[in-house]
């Protein structure tokens, strides 16, 4: 594909993330005319006698916003470490962050029931501030093991999060038998995940958090096409190979700690939009990785809206991404060769 096509794709890309984000503020449970909604924003009227305003303001918004940083952010991730992995399978739960994270929860959750732990911890809940810590410090003990040589070991990275996530959910499991069956159930949907947030103060966290973190792996796309050649390769054309992996391993671990600590593991979202983004705009992570961006804030959106409209009862998020992304997925499998990693 010549770079004038591909740069056409990038902005037919980004007009249908504008489009899923209009789409997601207009669409949902309860019907909402934009007529009325303009008419009541002309007047002033105050929101709370403003119910069509109020709606779009106070719940459409920040749910949408939620689902363009949080898809983003997780498709940025996803690409920025397939890349650095050299592996087509990795996503940003790879690592183990998710179910470190869900551990956190989890035991949050159990400790507040039980052994008396407040809702709120310095003005943070508690449940979200025990995710964090946990993923947080699964991506420290990965790190400690893939670097005890002194180098940043790609293949011991990737096997030391596998392991690190098998123990956590071994830990969920544990977490599980120990929990009453109301908590099981409150607990169970959390880990379906969700960006059906209240409030702006999520979508505030999530903008802070994840931002830099963004900013910080598109810096890297340039490193990241060098080092498709191979690490000596790169490192003989002035790429800091470590440099590099410590980089996109911190700022993207860190992104998907945050990610997870608000609005639970997510998954697919990771994995399938770099590929397919990957089959339109070819493989130079400058264009890639932005492309990355602006399609996963508009797959998440999509999703939320299947969510709201199309399954019953809401349905979670997460299950929406798995049941279009698997088949999708093995859709790209069958298509596709993966040419990228055969090297």
């Amino acid at each position: 594909m010549t770079s004038p096509a591909r740069k056409l794709w990038l902005i037919a890309l980004l007009c249908l993330s504008v489009a899923m984000f209009a789409a997601s503020l207009l669409i949902g449970t309860e019907p909402l005319s934009v007529k009325q909604a303009w008419l009541e924003w002309r007047t002033h009227v105050p929101l709370a006698n403003a119910p069509t305003l109020s709606i779009l303001v106070q719940q459409r918004l920040p749910r949408t916003l939620a689902a363009l940083i949080v898809g983003s952010g997780l498709a940025l991730v996803g690409c920025a470490f397939q890349g650095m992995l050299r592996n087509p399978l990795a996503t940003p739960y790879t690592l183990g962050v998710a179910s470190a994270g869900a551990l956190g929860a989890w035991t949050a959750s159990i400790m507040i029931a039980q052994y008396g732990l407040p809702h709120d911890i310095a003005g943070l809940p508690s449940l979200q501030l025990f995710a964090f810590s946990f993923a947080l410090f699964d991506v420290l003990l990965v790190y400690l093991i893939a670097t005890r040589k002194a180098r940043v070991a790609p293949s011991i990275l990737l096997l030391a999060g596998v392991t690190m996530g098998m123990l956590a959910n071994s830990g969920i499991l544990l977490m599980r038998y120990l929990a009453d069956p109301e908590r099981l159930v409150v607990m169970d949907r959390w880990l379906m995940g969700g960006v059906d947030v209240l409030g702006y103060s999520p979508v505030k966290t999530l903008f802070i958090g994840v931002t830099p973190c963004m900013v910080v792996l598109l810096a890297q796309a340039a490193k990241l096409d060098q080092i498709g050649f191979g690490a000596e390769l790169a490192a003989g054309r002035g790429v800091n190979v470590k440099a590099l992996h410590v980089i996109t391993f911190a700022a993207g671990s860190l992104m998907t700690a945050i990610v997870v600590s608000i609005v639970g593991p997510i998954g697919f979202v990771g994995l399938i939009v770099p590929h397919t983004v990957r089959s339109l705009t070819g493989s130079r992570h400058r264009l890639l990785m932005p492309a990355c961006v602006v399609v996963g804030g508009a797959f998440l959106c999509f999703c939320d809206i299947v969510a709201r409209k199309i399954l019953p009862q809401e349905t979670p998020i997460g299950i929406v991404t798995t049941l279009l992304g698997a088949p999708f997925f093995l859709y790209l499998l069958m298509r596709q060769r993966f040419t990228d990693w055969e090297n």
